[in-house]
This record gives structure tokens, sequence and C-alpha cells, in this order.
């Protein structure tokens, strides 16, 4: 079989392994495969989405769709590094040339292997059933109502939602994931395992391997269950009791999460994010 016929058959080819040889050692061939079929979306190309697309399209995706409806801004200068085209010409700026546009020949350069697209339309004009031919949906540096809505779309497909941002030397990440089981492998206890973990994380399957030569150990695999919540709710659910009871417990949590939550009721309210002075 040519390379050409193993890239129409979702193959990895010859010249793939060796391009992604490091990243294969580290998370196996199968994850690879996974990799190179995910269709992403990414919203907003600021700072932060520039090192999320980085990263994706280093890593092998098989396609990227970027949407942004902005014009590019002196503001975007400070810290993109997809924006060569901007520091030859600031012309551009006065012209109000997309900031995607710009940026998506330096993503493409960076791996021609991976199918980019290019929205310049307003994700807020979006139908919820745009989100559901995405694997994933990452979106960054939207206000709260606008995550939430689409936070609740890609729930109706049953697709994962990602949403992060940057507020000065500060940052955070939401993940909704819905479901989203992982296997474990560890020395096998006589004592039961609890089926509850946490509020959140169950056990719903253990299978016995065989014994580790080495050490004359049982080993299982344990699969467990993370139950993720909407955005909208995670927001404005109480921290669980063990938390707030146990002093301990509450110092874990950062006092920055007080201040995002604060934000976030300001951009629900008053429908924009508050001044920088």
């Amino acid at each position: 079989m040519t390379e050409s016929e193993k890239q129409e058959n979702g193959q990895i080819s010859a010249d793939e392994i060796a391009l992604y040889d490091r990243q294969i050692r580290l998370w196996g061939m199968q994850a690879q495969e996974k990799i190179r079929s995910a269709n992403i979306l990414l919203i907003t190309v600021k700072a932060l989405a520039n090192e999320v697309a980085k990263n994706l399209v280093l890593a092998g995706i098989g396609s990227l769709t970027i949407i942004d409806h902005e014009p590019v801004t002196e503001n975007d200068l400070e810290g993109q590094f997809f924006l060569e085209e901007v520091y030859r010409d600031e012309e551009l700026i006065k012209q109000g040339k997309n900031r995607a546009e710009i940026a998506g020949p330096q993503i493409k350069r960076m791996n021609p292997r991976v199918k980019l697209t290019i929205d310049t339309d307003d994700v807020r004009t979006k139908q919820p059933d745009f989100f559901g031919q995405f694997d994933i949906t990452i979106a960054t540096e939207l206000d709260f109502n606008t995550n939430a809505t689409i936070n609740a779309a890609c729930r109706l497909a049953n697709r994962p939602f990602y949403a992060a941002g940057l507020h000065g030397l500060y940052g955070y990440v939401f993940a909704d994931l819905i479901s989203h089981d992982f296997v474990i492998e560890r020395e096998k206890s006589n004592v039961p395992p609890a089926t509850q973990e946490t509020p959140t994380r169950s056990i719903v399957k253990v299978t016995t391997k065989q014994k580790d030569k080495k050490t004359d150990k049982t080993i299982e695999l344990v699969t467990k269950r993370e139950s993720y919540s909407p955005l909208i709710l995670a927001n404005t659910s109480p921290l669980p009791e063990d938390f707030t009871r146990l002093p301990r417990r509450r110092k874990q949590v950062t006092p920055l999460l007080s201040c995002l939550r604060a934000l976030w009721g300001f951009e629900k309210n008053i429908r924009r994010p508050p001044p920088h002075k």
C-alpha cells in the first residue's frame, strides 16, 4: 500500500510516524491516530489562542477551524506571534484586516498536513448545530454569556467544551467533557473498592490483570467515570460540603475563584467586561 493510499484509508503514513516519532513514543500509535482524525474548533485569535493553535497543529490534528470576526488592533501586537504580516505592514491595522485571516498562513506554515479553515463570522450568530460538527470546541477570551450559550450547544450535540481566558497575570480554564471514562492500573487490594469515590467520580468497571512477574503482585485495571457540569451550573453551585466544613480543605480553594465568579457576574448582568481602569 502506498503512502497516499494509507492516508486515504485513515492510516498513519511512514512520513507521519517519522514526523511525530517523539510523541508517538510518549502516548502510543492509537492515541496519535485519534489526534490525527480530530476536528477542532478554536474561537477567537488572541494571545492565548496562539499557544493553543500552535500546540494543536504541531501535535498533528486532522482539521482546525478558527473563527474570529474581529479586525486586528494595536493591542494584538503585544502578545501574538502569528501576526508577522502586521509587524511588517502596520497599515493592515488601518485597513481593518481580520486577525484570523492574518494568522492563518502562519499557523498553516507550522504544519501543512493540518486542514485549516478560517471563518470570519461572529460566533454568536452561529446556530447550535454548527458546533455539533466538531469533536472539541475551545473558546478563548469570550464573555460569560457567550461561553454558556456555546457550552449548551455543545452539550446538545454531546461534544466536549473548553473555555479559557486571561486577565492580567491570571487566567482560567473550564472543561465540560460531559462524561469522561478513563482507566488506571494499580495493585489489587483485598478491600473491595467503593463504587462512588467522589460526588462526580465513580468506578464503573474493575478487571483483573495477570500477575506482575517481577513483584508477584496482582494488577487490576480500574475504569473510572468523571461527570462534568455545564458552565452555568458550575458557576452557581456552592463548594462541596467537605470543603466548606473543613478549614484545611477550604484553604486549598484559590481566592481567585471568587474573583472570577465576580467577574462573570458582572459580565452576565451588565453584558460587557469591566473597565481596565
